[in-house]
């Protein structure tokens, strides 16, 4: 109900203040519908209700609001996802359905405040001008958009497969003012870095190469990583990635990982993505040639559970 609250538009009307019968009337909307949902939030504390019956927002609300796309993803995004668990547990039942719009979108707006600071971090200590970027995977176009907006020089462009997650990253960007330096594409990331002629000097792999392992295996993520620096030598990766501590009791107990971290680790092997622990990460980058030139976690402010990690790599001998 949050996540509805958040997602129908109605927020933004109760944030002014209105009626029931206001909505209904402007909207077009079912009145014994709209008035259960009502006085579910009324009773839930997320609305006021004054005696002539207009519905305000309460701070309960504006405070849920700034973890808005925890909702989007987590309820969005998976919400089918943990609806499906117990149909999907058998030996060759398939990936589990989940919403790869509300995925790309709510994970681009976590990484607002985790991953994105993580990896203007790891960049800044690199200290190299980037020019050409491509985000491999790029959800909604937020490290697109962000990156152009700290490199004035960069042009970008996002690989997104997904045609609701494209659609996603393609209305995020027209609102940016980097809009102009970026563009999407719905296509295989490995037939974009085969055809593509304007090399890259900066890739990102955001919260996507647990997908290329989950669904093409160990020897997928091989011939990525091989293509990838076959194409473009010189090229520095950014991996942003989660450090697999799910069997970790005292991980596992902090508040964020109770609240947050237990169910995201809990719905990828449903639905064909599989992460790893950061030594098994670099053992693979080791043996791919790769070399790590710097390595991180977030903030320990935002996220002091640790389990957001990042890797700038470049090649070995390059």
């Amino acid at each position: 109900m949050i996540f509805t609250l958040q997602q129908s538009g109605l927020q933004d009307q109760f944030a002014a203040g209105t009626t029931v019968d206001a909505l209904v009337g402007a909207k077009k909307l079912d009145r014994a519908r709209l008035a259960a949902m009502a006085d579910y939030w009324v009773a839930a504390g997320l609305l006021d209700r004054s005696a002539d019956g207009v519905l305000t927002l309460t701070d309960l609300a504006r405070a849920y609001e700034e973890a808005r796309p925890w909702y989007e993803m987590m309820v969005g995004g998976y919400g089918q996802t943990f609806l499906a668990l117990g149909d999907h547990l058998a030996e060759g039942t398939g990936p589990a359905p989940r919403r790869g719009g509300y995925v790309g979108s709510g994970s681009c707006g976590i990484s607002m405040h985790d991953s994105l600071p993580l990896l203007r971090k790891l960049l800044a200590e690199d200290g190299r001008d980037y020019r050409r970027l491509v985000d491999l995977g790029c959800g909604s176009g937020v490290y697109l958009t962000e990156l152009c907006a700290d490199y004035p020089q960069m042009t970008a462009v996002g690989i997104e497969p997904d045609a609701d997650g494209a659609a996603a990253a393609r209305a995020w960007v027209a609102g940016q003012p980097t809009a102009d330096r970026v563009t999407i594409e719905q296509v295989d990331a490995v037939r974009w870095i085969e055809n593509t002629e304007d090399k890259p000097d900066l890739a990102v792999y955001a919260f996507v190469i647990h997908e290329v392992l989950g669904q093409e295996g160990e020897e997928g993520v091989r011939r990525m990583l091989t293509k990838l620096f076959g194409e473009s030598p010189e090229l520095t990766l950014a991996v942003i990635d989660i450090d697999l501590k799910s069997a970790d009791r005292a991980a596992m107990s902090q508040p964020l990982a109770q609240a947050y971290y237990n169910a995201y680790l809990l719905m990828h092997p449903f639905t064909s993505q599989r992460l790893e622990s950061r030594q098994w990460w670099e053992k693979l980058f080791t043996e791919c040639g790769l070399r790590i030139d710097a390595y991180d976690t977030t903030d320990p402010a935002m996220d002091s559970t640790g389990f957001c990690v990042g890797w700038v790599l470049r090649k070995a001998d390059a």
